[in-house]
C-alpha cells in the first residue's frame, strides 16, 4: 500500500515549439480516485495520452506499480493493466452491447488471435454480462451499440475498459454532454468501478461531479500543475478559482 500505483516524475511533452506539458509530477496510490481539472488547453488530455502510450514524453519518467513504463506503447500498457475511455465515444456500433464487451475482454487482450478459436466462450460471456451488470446495462446486452442513448454508450465504454481487468482506469471527460440524470447514473457506476480496480483517474469539467467522486484533486494550467490535495481545500484555493473557476464565482 505504500507504493504508488502510478508515479509521474517531471514529465514534459512538446509539439514543435509548443510546450504542452512542463515537468509535471504526481502520484496516485491504491484505492484512490484522482480528479484532474483545469481550463481548456491546460494539458490534461495530453498528460493522459502520454501516460497511456498515445504520445511519447520528451523527458521525465512514468512508473506503474514500481515498473518503468515510460513511452511504452498503449497495447503493452493495456496488457500490464492500464485502461482508459476517450472524450469521443469509441464503440463498435454494428455489434451488440455484449459483443462490444467480449472483444475487450482480458483473454482477447492478451491473446487476440488465439482467443477466437480457444474454448471458454461461455465463461467469457458470463464475465461480460457481469460487466454489463456493473454498469446497469444487462437489459441492453442484445441491442446494437448504435441504439444506445448517449449516457448508456458512455457506461458501455466503462464496461469495455473494465472487461480487460485493469488495475488503473483513466476516464477522459466521462460526463461531458450528459444531463443531470445521466450524470447521476454515471457517478454511481464509477463508485461501483472502484471495487474492480486499484485506482481511477478522472478528467472532468463538471466540478461538482468530480469533487464528489475524488479523494484528491490535481489542478493544471498551461501544462503545469498549480496545486493538488483535498478536493474542498483545492477548490477553495484562490489560484484555482482564478485559473479555472473564474474570479467572480461565489461557490466552487
Amino acid at each position: 500500500m505504500d507504493q504508488p500505483i502510478l508515479a509521474v516524475e517531471a514529465v514534459s511533452k512538446r509539439f514543435g515549439g509548443l510546450v504542452a506539458l512542463d515537468s509535471v509530477s504526481f502520484e496516485i496510490r491504491p484505492r484512490q480516485v484522482l480528479g484532474l481539472i483545469g481550463p481548456n488547453g491546460a494539458g490534461k488530455s495530453v498528460l493522459i495520452n502520454v501516460v497511456t502510450g498515445i504520445y511519447r514524453a520528451n523527458s521525465g519518467f512514468i512508473r506503474f506499480a514500481g515498473r518503468d513504463i515510460t513511452n511504452l506503447p498503449s497495447h503493452e500498457l493495456g496488457r500490464l493493466g492500464i485502461a482508459r475511455s476517450y472524450q469521443n465515444i469509441r464503440l463498435f456500433r454494428r455489434m451488440t452491447v455484449l459483443e462490444n464487451v467480449l472483444v475487450a475482454s482480458k483473454r482477447h487482450l492478451l491473446r487476440p488471435f488465439r482467443s477466437i478459436f480457444a474454448g471458454g466462450r461461455d465463461r467469457d460471456i458470463s464475465i461480460a454480462r457481469s460487466m454489463l451488470e456493473r454498469v446497469n446495462l444487462t437489459d441492453k446486452a442484445d441491442y446494437l451499440a448504435s441504439s444506445l442513448s448517449y449516457g448508456e454508450a458512455r457506461r458501455l465504454e466503462i464496461a469495455r475498459a473494465l472487461s480487460g481487468e485493469p488495475r488503473l482506469l483513466f476516464l477522459d471527460e466521462p460526463a461531458a454532454g450528459m444531463n443531470e440524470r445521466e450524470t447521476s447514473e454515471l457517478a454511481d457506476v464509477i463508485r461501483a468501478a472502484r471495487q474492480a480496480v486499484d485506482a481511477i483517474v478522472i478528467i472532468e469539467h463538471d466540478v461538482g461531479f468530480i469533487r464528489d467522486l475524488s479523494d484528491r484533486l490535481l489542478v493544471m494550467e498551461s501544462g503545469r500543475t498549480i496545486t493538488e490535495g483535498n478536493p474542498l481545500e483545492v477548490l477553495a484555493d484562490p489560484r484555482v478559482i482564478e485559473a479555472y473557476l473564474g474570479v467572480d464565482d461565489d461557490e466552487p
